[in-house]
């Protein structure tokens, strides 16, 4: 919340605490959080669910925008931050393990997997990220990974290519009805 947005809420009578709450980026804290309570009681896989943006772990800044994987690794960095005894930096590593084992089948999980670890590269090359995970370990896991599931991949991605291809013709009759 802007400092604008503090004066508006001010001025309207209205709780700034209580909208801080509200915040997007507060709410994927608390939702980390809540996972990495799940990670600590032993459930290894809980950050796959907030990382791939599953059921009520789907992180949205309004509806239909799309799991926000962004503001999600920000959130465990600043979780990290503020305890860094807390396992967010192990939890997020085990939940990137999790996934990279689950993207052996489809080919938006791999994209998924990988644009969050180049996301993470960059915050730990510009020098924002809390912590380091071992991407070596993590690049070496995904290209045994595929090369056991290329054929699948080159499945999927042929289905892929034609559910888009099915989808432009579409719009092109619409437009010319």
């Amino acid at each position: 919340m802007d400092d604008l947005d503090r004066q508006l809420a001010e001025v309207l009578g209205i709780d700034v605490k209580a909208l801080e709450v509200f915040e997007f980026s507060n709410y994927v804290e608390s939702s980390v959080e809540n996972i990495n309570n799940n990670y600590k009681k032993g459930n290894k896989i809980a950050y796959l669910a907030i990382l791939s943006g599953i059921a009520t772990y789907k992180m949205e800044k309004k509806p239909g925008a799309g799991h926000d994987f962004f503001e999600v690794v920000d959130a465990i960095h600043n979780c990290y931050k503020k305890n860094p005894q807390g396992g967010y930096d192990k939890g997020y590593a085990d939940g990137l393990y999790a996934l990279i084992s689950v993207s052996s089948a489809k080919v938006g999980s791999l994209e998924q997997l990988l644009r969050i670890l180049f996301y993470q590269l960059d915050k730990e090359k510009d020098g924002t990220a809390a912590f380091k995970i071992d991407i070596d370990d993590m690049i070496a896991k995904i290209n045994a990974l595929i090369c056991e599931n290329r054929e699948v991949y080159r499945k999927d991605y042929a289905q892929h290519q034609r559910r888009i291809y099915s989808a432009i013709c579409k719009c092109i009759k619409m437009k010319s009805i």
